[in-house]
């Protein structure tokens, strides 16, 4: 059965948006101190980006749209994430302004067309969801030194994303001069 093409590049959003309703999900489970509960929430909703990328090249349907929605809902985790490390004092609020202006950058210098991903900032989300992860399972252990070292990760990682970004896009613009 050949699936009709609307419903081939649904199939992929779809998933996307299930990371999208679980975000809030985990905050409740975080802020009720349910840890367990939060963590499960949480590998599921990673999970959801891994198939919806997978799912929108089997299905050879990976439009920008379909891109975005992933960022979106990428960026709904995350920030969420860290939302409830805020709340809970495990994290500052200033690292919240600092991922919205990371994924600010990206838009604009994406220009609302697809995405461009540059070498170090495709896994700039991926260090994300691991160091919520990692501060997770810290949360259980009550291990606070890590999240120290979290967020001198962070700050740096996002130093060199954001360089990493900005030399990648200059090489754009002079090879497309070039043209």
């Amino acid at each position: 059965m050949i699936l009709d093409k609307r419903l081939k590049n649904a199939i992929p959003s779809l998933v996307s948006i299930i990371r999208i309703i679980l975000a809030p999900l985990f905050l409740i489970a975080f802020l009720e101190n349910n840890l367990i509960l939060s963590i499960v929430i949480y590998i599921i909703a990673v999970a959801t980006d891994a198939i919806d990328g997978h799912l929108a090249r089997i299905l050879d349907s990976v439009t920008p749209l379909g891109a975005y929605l992933d960022i979106t809902a990428d960026l709904i985790l995350i920030l969420t994430g860290f939302v409830a490390f805020t709340i809970n004092g495990i994290y500052h609020y200033w690292i919240l302004i600092l991922i919205i202006i990371m994924f600010l950058q990206f838009i604009i210098t994406s220009k609302f067309k697809v995405p461009v991903y540059d070498p170090i900032g495709k896994y700039y989300g991926a260090f994300l969801f691991l160091v919520i992860f990692i501060t997770l399972i810290a949360d259980i252990f009550h291990n606070s030194y890590s999240n120290y070292v979290l967020l001198i990760l962070i700050v740096i990682f996002t130093v060199i994303s954001l360089i990493s970004r900005l030399f990648f896009i200059i090489k754009l613009k002079i090879q497309t001069k070039n043209k």
